[in-house]
């Protein structure tokens, strides 16, 4: 009988203004210790949790992402939500995914803070419905309370987690925009091709 697994795909979403190298150590770490076929990088429109800080388009984000992302073996980037436009709903991207490409099975990627708020989201329960979750903790220290939620979730919405242990990358897009903001050097903190996309550009130095 042919095989009918379904392909499992990380979804991994976020603003990425800009991405950066702590993002692409957490797509290299789900690609080699999840079990993934696949990794689909989206960038969102307008996030429904935070203000956006300025500086960037998301076509410019698109691009940066493509630029950062796209290199690595099994990760290709979705204009999804971009092209949607308004605030991304993280259940709406998921019920798109049911309805079209249904031989996908998602699993979502969260860092600690987004793991831990979760059940917060906008119908959290069909959430959970809707996908499995990995969750990437930014240091063994937070292990304790993550594993705690972990069993809540299963209680409450007979949630499918993960915990996976990664070596962590001490970035985030805000302290990149500071550098920028700054005049600082970027190396070591972005990567080359999305460097030279905030130089063309004059990404974030006046936000």
């Amino acid at each position: 009988m042919e095989n009918c697994r379904k392909i499992r795909t990380g979804l991994f979403g976020g603003t990425f203004a800009p991405p950066h190298l702590g993002h692409v150590h957490a797509v290299e770490t789900i690609l080699r210790s999840a079990g993934l076929d696949e990794v689909i990088v989206m960038p969102t429109a307008t996030p429904p949790h935070k203000i956006r800080s300025g500086g960037d388009t998301p076509e410019q984000r698109l691009e940066m992402c493509r630029a950062a992302f796209e290199v690595l073996e099994g990760v290709w980037v979705s204009d999804f939500e971009i092209m949607k436009g308004g605030v991304s709903y993280t259940v709406q991207t998921l019920e798109h995914f049911a309805e079209t490409e249904p031989e996908r099975e998602i699993h979502l990627i969260c860092g600690t803070d987004m793991f831990l708020t979760l059940d917060k989201w906008y119908r959290a329960a069909d959430i959970f419905r809707l996908a499995k979750m990995i969750c990437i903790p930014r240091d063994d220290t937070e292990l304790g309370v993550l594993t705690e939620k972990q069993a809540e979730y299963l209680e409450q919405y007979h949630a499918d987690t993960r915990i996976l242990a990664a070596e962590p990358v001490d970035m985030s897009s805000t302290v990149v925009r500071s550098r920028i903001m700054h005049g600082e050097d970027l190396t070591g903190c972005v990567p080359a091709a999305v460097i030279e996309i905030i130089e063309r550009e004059n990404l974030y130095k006046f936000i």
